[in-house]
């Protein structure tokens, strides 16, 4: 009996401390998390991505690949040490170029058109004002050389109202027209588990 005391004791300590612990940030005077999630994604001209003959800016109607899904999703992620962070960002699989070791065709001739999420790696610097935060890709020399179809930002946008951060891109689909380009804005929040680094 006493051992099931302390037991029931000791959990409810622990649910006490767990619900008590803040959350963490990465930033004095930020709201900046571990990790952010897409919340709203937006491209300057309208584009249908999945064959279906209608065009939107918003693509997270044209496929569900950039929707958060057991992390597989469109994700930002700052590491827990040092300055740097993570783009988890979609690339067009077309064919069987998985590994992205070819250009996408300028044409499209009824290919099989899929995206899947691959990591970026940045470092980063934040200004003074703690409103942007400056990123700088990392190479990795040892890689094959990936013909990515994303051209990532060079900034990230702080919005300590809101608390989101947004980034300015651009990509290259392969659309029933051929290769596009598009502008994109995305906007992310913070993951409200909040727990993949804890």
């Amino acid at each position: 009996m006493l051992i099931v005391f302390l037991f029931v004791c000791s959990t409810f300590l622990f649910v006490s401390c767990e619900k008590e612990s803040p959350k963490e940030t990465i930033l004095r005077g930020t709201d900046l998390y571990w990790q952010y999630l897409l919340v709203d994604l937006k491209v300057n001209l309208p584009i249908d991505l999945n064959f279906d003959g209608r065009e939107n800016t918003d693509l997270t109607k044209e496929t569900d690949v950039f929707q958060y899904n057991d992390r597989l999703g469109c994700t930002v992620f700052f590491a827990k040490s040092g300055n740097s962070l993570t783009i988890a960002w979609p690339e067009p699989r077309v064919g069987y170029n998985i590994f992205l070791l070819s250009e996408i065709p300028d044409t499209y001739d009824g290919q099989d058109v899929k995206y899947f999420v691959i990591p970026r790696y940045y470092v980063y610097d934040v200004n003074f004002t703690r409103t942007r935060i400056y990123l700088e890709e990392i190479e990795n020399d040892n890689d094959l050389p990936k013909y990515y179809t994303f051209t990532g930002p060079n900034v990230l946008e702080i919005d300590k109202e809101q608390n989101t951060i947004t980034f300015h891109a651009s990509q290259v689909f392969l659309t029933q027209k051929g290769k596009e380009t598009r502008e994109i804005t995305a906007v992310f929040k913070p993951d409200p588990a909040d727990n993949y680094f804890q």
